[in-house]
């Protein structure tokens, strides 16, 4: 695969790029934050993308194991990929496989909530609690360099609740950050003028600011008049408002920023998660993040594919896929029914197949910002925090892209069991640009993976 600057139009016709209008991008003419976000004098990006439940694993011995386990059985630079991540094999030099992480405070305390801990790794075993995931310490870090500082995207959208979280982002508050799930909706919050105009838009931010104002006074007055309890809940409505004030101040900055020129007709918006529509759906949710990248809309993007052990509609993605199962029962009928872990493994290699689509795209993709493709500037993390279901250690990871950033590809590194998870975010945000010596439990930097 080919990763020259040069990309001829016939590529960008294979994508449907060739129309695209690029507004002036901020980070070319020097937008609202500028300054403050280039400190790295590179693009960097982020995506990370979450699935639940784990793998299919068959044990050692079992007529499936050989074709259908996930992970390769042989480390080192000649592994062999299984059936499972075969649609993968021809970004084998863009892409490593990792086994052996964990997070440390989550590997005897797993429930239906791990995925609000993804990219944190706090401890939950004392109630839930939480801090900043590291997609938005980067987030934080080139904050103002682009339109939205981070998108956070999954398929049952919202935050879920405490006990099943539907987003993996998590705000410098410890609050669940929510997330676009709707194609339509996601398309307009990015590239769809607000018809009102400029003018009338910055009346109601200001508008909504000034009510922010007063009752965020009026609750801190409040704050030495109530008990515990009822201070636990003021504290999480001021959490809110604060979250909203950095979002007003943001949209404002860039009200006199051209938004990007993007023909709808390039994504299918009536696509659902459905037996019918579930293979357009993440399609069109893996393009939509594309284009956000492409566009300079953002340069942070989390997507969760389905609630850990729920009953949203992610976990119908199977029926997409041919299976009669939602997803959470594949994962727990594996080991007690006939065909159980070839079943659930064909819907990790459906998965796969969605992924390595994304990646392709993106390795095909001229970076409009850097030299190389999009790919080449991006760092692509795919994994979940669960190897079977609710078994929390030794996470499945397709770790991608970041040539350009230092990231050393083509092996499937297998880790002592239950390195701390933490080492490998830290690293990445390093690769990223991020001055951090540490980040949660980490213990230090994976030098395997690095150039």
């Amino acid at each position: 695969m080919s990763h020259s600057s040069r990309f001829t139009r016939r590529k960008f016709l294979k994508f449907g790029l060739a129309g695209l209008t690029l507004p002036p991008l901020a980070s070319l003419l020097g937008g609202p934050n500028v300054a403050r976000a280039a400190t790295t004098g590179k693009t960097t990006r982020l995506v990370t993308i979450f699935f639940p439940n784990g793998v299919s694993l068959p044990p050692k011995g079992h007529s499936s194991f050989n074709d259908w386990h996930w992970f390769p059985h042989n480390p080192g630079s000649d592994y062999v990929m299984t059936k499972t991540l075969q649609p993968l094999a021809k970004l084998r030099k863009d892409l490593s496989i990792l086994s052996g992480f964990s997070h440390s405070h989550l590997r005897t305390n797993i429930t239906h909530s791990c995925s609000a801990q993804f990219l944190t790794g706090d401890d939950q075993s004392k109630g839930y609690k939480n801090s900043i995931s590291y997609d938005q310490v980067f987030a934080g870090e080139i904050d103002g360099a682009t339109r939205f500082s981070s998108l956070a995207l999954s398929t049952a959208g919202g935050t879920g609740s405490l006990g099943r979280p539907a987003t993996i982002s998590v705000n410098r508050d410890g609050a669940l950050i929510p997330a676009l799930s709707e194609p339509k909706q996601i398309f307009d919050r990015l590239f769809v003028v607000d018809p009102r105009g400029a003018e009338a838009r910055e009346r109601e931010i200001a508008r909504d600011r000034s009510i922010l104002d007063r009752v965020s006074s009026r609750l801190s007055r409040l704050n030495g008049t109530l008990g515990a309890e009822d201070r636990d809940r003021l504290e999480a409505y001021l959490t809110a408002t604060r979250t909203l004030e950095r979002q007003l101040g943001r949209a404002n900055d860039w009200l006199n920023v051209p938004k990007p020129e993007v023909d709808p007709g390039l994504f299918d918006f009536d696509a659902e998660p459905t037996r019918e529509l579930g293979t357009n759906y993440v399609r069109t949710m893996f393009d939509l993040i594309h284009m956000a990248l492409l566009t300079d809309s953002t340069r942070v993007v989390t997507y969760q594919t389905a609630v850990e052990g729920g009953s949203d509609r992610g976990n119908k993605l199977p029926y997409a896929a041919g299976l009669s199962l939602h997803h959470h029962q594949l994962s727990h009928s594996a080991a007690r029914d006939e065909g159980g872990w070839e079943r659930w493994a064909k819907f990790d290699q459906y998965m796969v197949e969605r992924l390595s689509e994304f990646l392709t795209k993106m390795a095909e993709t001229p970076d409009p910002l850097a030299e190389g493709s999009l790919l080449d500037n991006t760092i692509v993390l795919y994994g979940s925090g669960t190897s079977k279901t609710h078994v929390g250690r030794n996470y499945p990871l397709v770790l991608a892209g970041g040539r350009n950033l230092g990231l050393k590809h083509g092996s499937f590194h297998k880790f002592e069991e239950e390195r701390p998870f933490n080492d490998l975010l830290l690293t990445l945000l390093q690769r990223v640009g991020v001055e951090a010596e540490s980040f949660g439990d980490s213990e230090g930097i994976v030098d395997r993976i690095l150039v």
